[in-house]
């Protein structure tokens, strides 16, 4: 395998990921803190989601778990220069800044796909993203229908895939994406030239091939979240290339969605431990946009 068959075969991992289609009653949940719906309502333009620089991410292994496939797929390998490919697999995991490692940066926001059956629209949200997500039961949880959402992040939705484990799965072990990708790397490291130098030139075409599909990999611990994700990748941090910088300190850099996030048909549940008074004023505000929201307070138990 030469490195535009494996550049084909990361592209075509992607497509097997990107979200297609949202099926009825399938829902993109996002828990955040209580003043975010209200900052989205007020005006039209402003109805679009920031999608904020990985590295902000509050999971640290967020971004390596894919080079652990890296590293299991060079240890698998033949070529007679596998330890360094280790050696500098680990560096690249080791990196603190993941644009300092790669010389890209990415920008991602993070939805769990949740399935809504009519007459449940006011019990729909879950225990333990309030306590991880939102804001320890203060926030708010946006439900966005699936359909609605792949406009504002057009090619840019994709399924998360849990665990870094290749073995096991049955019948259907060769076609999990982690087996696919761990397959394609051993194979195109096995063919990487043989002279030392050329060899590591070549190992860093595979890093950067390997760079879209960063996100993409996460701890099987939270297989349960069935997680979406919109990314998007960047050259750098500039103005030119849609970066924006937002007024905390230190500034957090992020990129826009496209506007018509909070759209007919979406739910907004406040927490159970939020002020229920936030629901009215965002009701107030959706009326004003011409939104059809429907707005639910908690009722989880919340201690």
């Amino acid at each position: 395998m030469n490195i535009v068959e494996y550049r084909t075969h990361v592209d075509a991992l992607l497509d097997r990921l990107r979200v297609a289609v949202g099926k009825p009653g399938e829902y993109a949940a996002h828990y955040t803190i209580a003043q975010t719906p209200k900052y989205l309502l007020q005006s039209a333009a402003g109805n679009k989601m920031r999608q904020f620089d990985g590295d902000y991410m509050n999971d640290p292994e967020e971004g390596r778990y894919v080079v652990d496939v890296m590293i299991a797929a060079a240890q698998a390998c033949t070529h007679q220069y596998k330890s360094s490919f280790v050696e500098r697999f680990t560096k690249l995991r080791e990196s603190r800044l993941l644009y300092s490692a790669y010389r890209k940066a990415t920008f991602l926001s993070c939805w769990t796909i949740t399935y809504i059956k009519p007459g449940f629209e006011d019990s729909s949200d879950s225990l333990n993203h309030w306590r991880f997500y939102g804001d320890d039961g203060k926030g708010s949880c946006l439900m966005v229908p699936l359909a609605n959402l792949l406009p504002i992040f057009p090619n840019q939705l994709f399924h998360v895939t849990y665990g870094t484990e290749s073995r096991g799965g049955g019948a259907t072990a060769a076609e999990r994406p982690i087996r696919q990708l761990k397959d394609g790397l051993t194979t195109r490291l096995n063919a990487i030239r043989r002279s030392y130098g050329n060899a590591m030139e070549d190992l860093e075409e595979v890093i950067q091939a390997t760079h879209p599909l960063l996100f993409l990999f996460k701890s099987s611990e939270y297989a349960a979240e069935r997680e979406v994700r919109s990314i998007v990748h960047k050259p750098d941090y500039a103005a030119a290339s849609g970066v924006l910088f937002d007024q905390r300190e230190p500034k957090r850099a992020y990129i826009d969605g496209n506007p018509g996030l909070v759209s007919n048909n979406s739910i907004l549940y406040f927490g159970p431990k939020a002020d229920h008074k936030h629901a009215i004023e965002v009701m107030g505000l959706s009326a004003n946009l011409g939104v059809e929201l429907r707005v639910f307070v908690s009722s989880m138990p919340y201690r």
